[in-house]
């Protein structure tokens, strides 16, 4: 028996320039499976919902998830149905929900509160452009609502923030419940 290893070996031994010569011949395959093929094995991935990942087995030591369920609610998960609670503006599309806004102005001068309204408005714009304002006739107030807040945290924040921008209306800055819209795009 040989005592050297295989690579050593007469019949094993491949030139470097046999090895470059084989390449040149698989590179053009080597492309067109990087362009078509793995394409193709992509297209034949399944989707998998969150159901898929909890129901996988877990690592030793953990325990598994079984969920019993209609295949019906495995289908709809990941999809958007019609609702009275979405709204489309726009293009976008928002749902409604119970939530938080901020109120920063509430008068009931017929001559003058919604003009001041408005120019409140304007001010809260120029200062926080993404923040989200509403102007209503709520008989006899005109009132400006700014913000749409899941939290209670997230509302009070926002407050702090326009009474330190607006202290002469910090005693009229206050949250209240109120239906939001939140952006599903």
């Amino acid at each position: 028996m040989n005592d050297r290893p295989f690579w050593e070996r007469k019949k094993f031994r491949i030139s470097i320039f046999e090895i470059m010569e084989g390449a040149r011949h698989a590179l053009p395959l080597l492309l067109l499976y990087l362009l078509f093929g793995h394409a193709a094995i992509n297209a034949q991935t399944p989707h998998f919902s969150i159901f898929d990942n909890l129901e996988r087995p877990s690592k030793p030591g953990e325990g598994m998830v079984v969920i019993h369920q209609s295949d019906a609610i495995k289908r709809l998960v990941g999809t958007r149905i019609d609702s009275e609670n979405l709204n489309v503006v726009n293009g976008k599309t928002y749902i409604i929900t119970r939530g938080y806004r901020i109120q920063v102005y509430s008068g009931n001068n017929q001559r003058t509160s919604k003009d001041e309204a408005a120019s409140f408005q304007a001010k809260i714009k120029g200062r926080f452009p993404g923040l989200e304002s509403e102007t209503k006739f709520d008989a006899p107030f005109w009132k400006l609502h700014v913000g749409n807040f899941l939290t209670f945290e997230e509302a009070s924040i926002m407050r702090r923030e326009l009474q330190k921008v607006f202290p002469q209306q910090k005693n009229e800055i206050y949250i209240i419940e109120d239906d939001i819209r939140l952006s599903l795009d």
